[in-house]
């Protein structure tokens, strides 16, 4: 097989992502494989063209730098040229020649697979931004043409804008990680030297970029060291980035502790690296954004826990392993309690070296990565295979419920404008199998809506459960029938099996972590109890957010925040269905009924219901007497007359909603939500 790997910096560059690159390139080499590399001459010293470690590498010199990139004028010409000599072309992203790459590639009927290393995250300023925005707008246009995408994580792909919309043609295949066995007596020799025979080591190792978060490292170490007035932050840190200033502004924290902390700058060698990592009590990665962090297994394969930042990808690597403790991102405090946590029982996070590198053995990763090449270039390729299949709910939701339940339903949801949300809570409350004397918990009630109208159809030990504390407290003015706390989803305060039925009615997408939410909902619902969930769905219509729809249509990144906000509005995810099962069977559950639910949609439904809305009703700006046919907490007020403007606009957003019932369609294309009922094995 003849393939091509394109990347913007190749060997001897230093980074996690051009060392992954170079282990598959001259691994795939080593297997027989005709493999050749394009990318740029970061450096005039190097040759345009030579053969390195089995691999003929041409480098393509540019003409400017541009940020983090370079403009390289004879890409395209080289592009098209050694595309043609190829079977296949594996683009490693960010890169800006994405989509050059996969247009050459499409006209000579090459199939693309594109590697992806991480979201694009620029450092601040308007030409930064610029060079951001273009530069994904390439890589989704690359993406849309690929045949396969690969990520070294689903935690990181699912909480991916960019990788969410290609799930179906997504895997996750974990990176190769090699680093020699450190000699311990060298290591503690070069401590020794540094002066640092007695401390305790709190290391960081790679770029000094505001991504990676040293700030928060520096500002954790004056906390840590009230508690351990021992440790010493080692730095073996590129501090000198080109395209950021980030360690300049940073400087007066390093001054206020600077007697503890030492600078190595960026340690190259192998062998010197793993004695830094094995040096190391614990290795710190405080990251903002990450894809994964390759410097954390190449610390545990030293023998050095880590700590690092509970955000997506990142945290991976500690969750495998069990090598560490995750920590809040952005937080001194917290990151400080952590690394003391490690400091003070380095026994318990240990793990013996040989079971952390067979989960990373570089030969597993070349074994996938030469089986998918060989399906993509026979046209073989597998999409993601859902554990279950997706079903679309056909006829009116109240059709499952007799006639007194049918009526409190209908009564409660008069003043209903979303009609998704109208759609979807009698299929979730079906979903309950609600009966008299159940335990029930709402986890993220809001303002306790979904319990006063379960407090109508059964008599039910409720508890309703919000971080927001302005929420629960309209959900008592309002004398919701249930108890009320204040908790996050991811630390409820319940004994195990308090509860027989739990609704998670869009809630996921808004916690920073799916799979320790899903356990702390497992661990309190009883063996046999039911849960219902709703989730936004990642592929939703385009006329119920055509803005965000375009938007994102132009590579533009989610807009989470303000009146245009939409689908994304206060969302971490959006989600596929299969990745919803998938994760609910992973957190112990045995999924029962998994549907797609709302496909049609009036135009600008989101914007009109959630943009212009629910602010005019949270700002107390709806007059009094608007209030019987307008909140959705009034529906048994609303006198149903059907003149009155608000029942008016309704019943056309009901028009255009009642043609969900219509018979004829099928899974698999745009919808509003998932659904998800699943039972505690």
């Amino acid at each position: 097989m003849r393939i091509l790997f394109a990347i913007t910096y190749y060997d001897p560059h230093w980074t996690g992502l051009t060392r992954h690159a170079r282990l598959l390139a001259t691994g795939l080499a080593s297997r027989g494989h005709e493999v050749g590399v394009l990318t740029l001459r970061h450096s005039p010293e190097l040759p345009s063209s030579e053969w390195r470690d089995g691999v003929r590498v041409e480098r393509v010199r540019p003409v400017a730098q541009v940020s983090r990139g370079m403009l390289a004028p004879g890409f395209a010409n080289a592009a098209w040229r050694m595309v043609r000599e190829h079977d296949v072309v594996v683009v490693h992203t960010p890169m800006f020649e994405s989509l050059p790459l996969a247009l050459a590639s499409r006209a000579l009927g090459r199939p693309v697979v594109l590697v992806h290393h991480g979201d694009l995250v620029m450092p601040d300023g308007v030409a930064n931004r610029i060079v951001e925005r273009v530069t994904s707008a390439s890589m989704v246009g690359a993406r849309r043409l690929a045949r396969h995408v690969t990520s070294y994580s689903l935690d990181y792909a699912e909480n991916s804008p960019f990788l969410l919309p290609a799930r179906r043609k997504l895997s996750a295949i974990l990176p190769p990680v090699e680093i020699p066995r450190p000699d311990p007596h060298l290591a503690a020799a070069e401590l020794q030297e540094l002066g640092l025979g007695d401390r305790q080591v709190v290391g960081f190792a790679g770029r000094f970029v505001a991504e990676k978060g040293g700030d928060t490292l520096l500002r954790a170490l004056p906390l840590l060291l009230e508690t351990h007035p021992r440790a010493h932050l080692l730095l073996a840190a590129e501090t000198n980035v080109v395209y950021e200033d980030f360690f300049e502004r940073c400087r007066p924290l390093l001054e206020a502790v600077e007697e503890h902390v030492t600078l190595l700058g960026l340690v190259r060698d192998r062998e010197r690296l793993a004695r830094f990592y094995a040096s190391c009590d614990v290795l710190a990665v405080p990251s903002r954004s990450e894809c994964f962090g390759l410097v954390q297994v190449e610390a545990m394969l030293c023998g050095t826990p880590v700590v690092a930042s509970n955000i997506p990808g990142a945290r991976e690597p500690v969750r495998m392993t069990g090598m560490g403790r995750i920590a809040p991102e952005g937080d001194p405090a917290a990151l400080a309690e952590a690394l003391g946590a490690v400091l003070d029982d380095p026994e318990v996070h240990g793990r013996p070296r040989d079971e952390i590198a067979s989960g990373f053995d570089p030969q597993r990763t070349l074994d996938a990565y030469e089986s998918l090449l060989e399906d993509v270039r026979a046209g073989r390729c597998a999409a993601h295979t859902p554990r279950i299949e997706a079903r679309v709910p056909s006829g009116s939701p109240l059709a499952a419920f007799g006639e007194p339940d049918r009526a409190v339903l209908e009564s409660a949801l008069r003043n209903e404008a979303d009609m998704a949300y109208r759609r979807r809570l009698p299929i979730l409350l079906d979903y309950l199998e609600l009966r008299e004397g159940d335990r029930v918990l709402d986890a993220g009630c809001g303002v306790g809506f979904q319990l006063s109208v379960m407090s109508r159809l059964r008599k039910l030990e409720l508890t309703g459960v919000d971080p927001d504390a302005k929420r629960l407290r309209r959900a008592r003015r309002e004398r919701v029938s249930a108890r009320l706390l204040r908790a996050d989803l991811e630390a409820l305060p319940f004994a195990p099996g308090s509860f027989d039925k739990v609704l998670l009615s869009e809630v996921l997408e808004h916690v920073a972590d799916t799979a320790a939410a899903l356990r702390a909902i497992h661990r309190v619902l009883r063996p046999g109890g039911v849960l219902a969930v709703s989730v936004p769905h990642a592929h939703f219509p385009f006329s119920w957010d055509p803005i965000h729809a375009t938007w994102s249509a132009l590579g533009g990144r989610p807009l989470r925040e303000g009146p245009l906000a939409g689908m994304w509005s206060g969302h971490r995810r959006l989600y596929w269905p299969e990745d919803l099962a998938r994760r609910v069977a992973e957190a112990g559950f045995e999924v029962e009924q998994l549907e797609e639910a709302t496909h049609h949609a009036f135009p600008f439904s989101h914007f009109l219901v959630y943009g212009i809305g629910k602010p005019l009703l949270e700002r107390g700006w709806v007059p009094d007497r608007l209030l019987a046919t307008t909140d959705r907490l009034r529906g048994v007020d609303n006198p149903g007359g059907r003149l009155q403007p608000m029942n008016a606009a309704r019943s056309l957003l009901r028009a255009v909603d009642r043609r969900n019932e219509e018979a004829g369609i099928g899974p698999g294309g745009r919808f509003v939500n998932v659904l998800l009922k699943a039972r505690r094995i």
